[in-house]
């Protein structure tokens, strides 16, 4: 019994022990899941702060990018305080972030086969964005990181860059060499044959088309799809320079097509029709500061804020050479605020009478290009009282001395004759300069002050159905003239930019209106000067001539080797519109025998011999707005890209090489495209056209060659990310 109790006591003990185990087990279980539970929570809570932090860190990725992305949109690069540590708050926390530099920038590279746009040259810069978030406690949750590059692709690269809407739709046979984009919609179209080719005899070796809305087989402002069309296609997309293969891109119905992704493809890759719209400059890149012009922004464009000369005619602000007469309107140099710039002025003022110098009196100084003729002036208009001449009236009297305010004078001289020592040159109209000029052993003109006096007779233009203010400069003679004159204008060796940039402009009471009768005209400049002018190197220096104004080019320009001239230098002519006038058109003017009337011809019958164009020759990249087609009306297209305003017809040609580039529509200019032929009476009396000698300037594809201040494209490619959780 005794032994019994005992051994149900100790089963007691035993159960008892095993329940307080137990309890005990389920107590540090509890504890453990309690423990686990408040772990779990604030591992969440740490994990949801930290998601949350790294949030914010790439809301300071993004809006760094975006910032610095702008920067290059505006044609720069990031410099000074765009490296200095930004801060924004995001919710509670604060956020910090950074832009870095890598070394080496900048590299010009070529982009590579198999990529958008290869074989294009790009000058390309990588930076480092680092962004990091701190919350309320002062601690760093989470940061990330991108390193990215950003490539400036030059526009002048094409033959043809559009922003809008493009149609290449000529009437005669055309052959385009090279690249060729739009942003918009593009046409192709012919009533005859187009072709895009290369060109491996003048180094253009690849070819590419491509649109970001479409590229159409067919007329814009018609159902019409007519005529032939070829396009070179990548016949080996491992090699695709320089194996190229013609293909037809066909005429489906007769009617106006949208080409589906699926045939463009039969071209492997040298056909591209929905590429999307890349960033590409505003038009605004010319305009001068709001200070200066209506016209202008308060955040000038980079030509007006880099340029190395700023001319301007200032519209009702009277003005004078040095014993010349007081005349309506001056001619000045500015300084980078739209102030006067007095020393300039003043050696421009010497350029303008320098007799001796244009004459090339004097071993080393000059002469002109155009002997005798003022390498500076303006066109006026003749709107006298009593002339019978008004601002639509184009059969008035232009080369009529009463038809000016204040008068013409005339120069008592013969007309026809050139001051460089005696040597005639039949067919140059040539003028006596204001200071006295010998011709051999006869001094001429002792007394002669007529070019102090620096207008013109009127120049009417057809298409705007106006008399046009034109500010006219001898390109060439400026440069050479700066360079024998002590450099006043700007240093012969500069190549910031990539060489000389002249920015013009006319600055009057219509300089903001969308239509204006405002104008730059370009001439003498059939050689750009070397010795002596501006520099050659490996990396030559060239010239751009711009304008917030229409601009027009006299005559050959920058002919270079291929027309028997000096070596070409790269050079741009840009505007509101580019205009081009031939060769012929101040040449053998017997209608207009007057020394200030180098335009009379202007009021003539497009059938008058005195506005028959003959073949010219122009080396320089195209900057300009066209008219958009509305409806049926066409706007003449790529092909009609320069504004003609004379008669081209019997064969005689347009000699050119270098790229057409539209930012848009001309902003002070938009008299329609209305065809071609007519008199003064009937029709459109604007211009025939020329044969179209045009190819791509396959030195462009060197950026050593690209003229200053080409513009271009941006592309911002991401290559790392980083992110760090604390």
């Amino acid at each position: 019994m005794t032994h019994r109790m005992a051994g149900i006591r100790n089963e007691r003990g035993m159960a008892l022990i095993g329940v307080l185990v137990l309890s005990a087990l389920l107590m540090v279980l509890a504890t453990t899941l309690a423990v686990a539970v408040r772990s779990d929570t604030q591992l969440r809570g740490a994990f949801a702060s930290g998601v949350t932090g790294f949030y914010a860190a790439e809301s300071g990725l993004n809006m760094g990018m975006g910032e610095y992305r702008k920067i290059f949109l505006d044609y720069n690069v990031p410099a000074g305080n765009d490296f200095n540590p930004r801060f924004i708050a995001v919710g509670d926390r604060q956020v910090r972030y950074k832009l870095t530099e890598r070394a080496g920038n900048p590299q010009n590279i070529v982009i590579p086969s198999g990529e958008l746009f290869a074989g294009l040259n790009a000058i390309q810069y990588r930076y480092i964005v680092n962004s990091t978030a701190t919350d309320v406690n002062g601690d760093v949750e989470a940061g990330v990181g991108a390193e990215f590059l950003v490539g400036y692709i030059p526009l002048f690269q094409f033959v043809a860059f559009y922003k809008d809407d493009l149609e290449i739709l000529p009437g005669a046979t055309m052959t385009l060499n090279g690249r060729i984009h739009t942003n918009g919609r593009l046409y192709l179209n012919s009533d005859a044959s187009l072709t895009i080719a290369d060109n491996p005899a003048a180094g253009v070796l690849t070819v590419q088309v491509s649109a970001g809305k479409g590229i159409y087989r067919g007329r814009k402002n018609s159902t019409a799809s007519n005529g032939t069309v070829t396009v070179d296609m990548l016949q080996d997309v491992v090699a695709p320079f320089g194996n190229l293969d013609p293909r037809v891109l066909n005429s489906t119905g007769g009617t106006t097509r949208l080409v589906p992704d699926a045939e463009l493809a039969q071209w492997r890759g040298s056909m591209i029709g929905t590429i999307g719209n890349i960033a590409i400059p505003e038009p605004d890149i010319i305009k001068p500061p709001a200070s200066l012009s209506s016209g202008g922004e308060s955040e000038p464009g980079v030509y007006w804020e880099k340029a190395d000369l700023r001319l301007a005619l200032l519209l009702n602000t009277p003005g004078q050479l040095p014993l010349g007469p007081i005349l309506p309107h001056s001619i000045v140099a500015l300084g980078p605020t739209g102030a006067i710039d007095a020393a300039k002025t003043t050696e421009l003022q010497n350029f303008m009478r320098a007799g001796d110098w244009n004459s090339g009196r004097f071993a080393g100084q000059g002469p002109s290009s155009l002997p005798g003729t003022m390498p500076v002036f303006y066109t006026d208009l003749p709107y006298a009282a009593g002339s019978g001449v008004g601002p639509g009236d184009e059969t008035g009297l232009n080369s009529a001395s009463a038809s000016y305010v204040p008068v013409l004078p005339v120069a008592a001289i013969p007309n026809r004759r050139t001051m460089t020592f005696g040597v005639n040159v039949p067919g140059v109209y040539a003028e006596a300069m204001g200071q006295p000029t010998v011709l051999g052993t006869v001094t001429v003109g002792a007394a002669f002050t007529f070019d102090l006096d620096y207008r013109r007779g009127g120049f009417y233009n057809h298409r705007e159905d106006d008399w046009m203010l034109l500010l006219n400069i001898n390109v060439r003679d400026l440069i050479l003239w700066n360079a024998q004159n002590g450099q006043p204008f700007f240093a012969t060796n500069d190549n910031s930019e990539g060489g000389i940039v002249i920015f013009t402009t006319v600055v009057g009471p219509e300089s903001g209106n969308n239509s204006n009768n405002y104008g730059i005209r370009v001439f003498g400049s059939a050689d750009i000067p070397l010795a002596g002018g501006i520099g050659v190197s490996a990396d030559p220096t060239g010239v751009t001539v711009a304008t917030d104004q229409a601009i027009y080019v006299v005559g050959n320009f920058n002919r270079g080797t291929a027309a028997g001239g000096l070596p070409r230098q790269p050079a741009s002519l840009i505007g509101d519109s580019v205009n081009v006038m031939s060769d012929r058109y101040w040449r053998n003017n017997a209608n207009c025998p007057h020394q200030f009337c180098r335009d009379g011809q202007s009021v003539q019958s497009l059938a008058h011999a005195d506005r028959d164009a003959q073949n010219t020759f122009i080396n320089a990249a195209f900057l300009g707005g066209v008219d958009p087609t509305v409806g049926g009306n066409y706007n003449g297209g790529l092909e009609n890209y320069p504004r003609f305003h004379e008669d081209w017809g019997g064969g005689q040609t347009l000699t050119y090489q270098g790229a057409f580039v539209s930012l848009g529509e001309a902003e002070h200019v938009n008299g329609p495209w209305c065809g071609t032929g007519g008199t003064t009476t009937s029709g459109c009396n604007i211009y025939n056209p020329p044969v179209r000698a045009w190819n791509f300037d396959a030195g462009y594809n060197n950026a050593a060659n690209l003229p200053p201040l080409t513009p271009r494209f941006v592309y911002v490619q991401q290559v790392l990310f980083t992110e760090d959780f604390k």
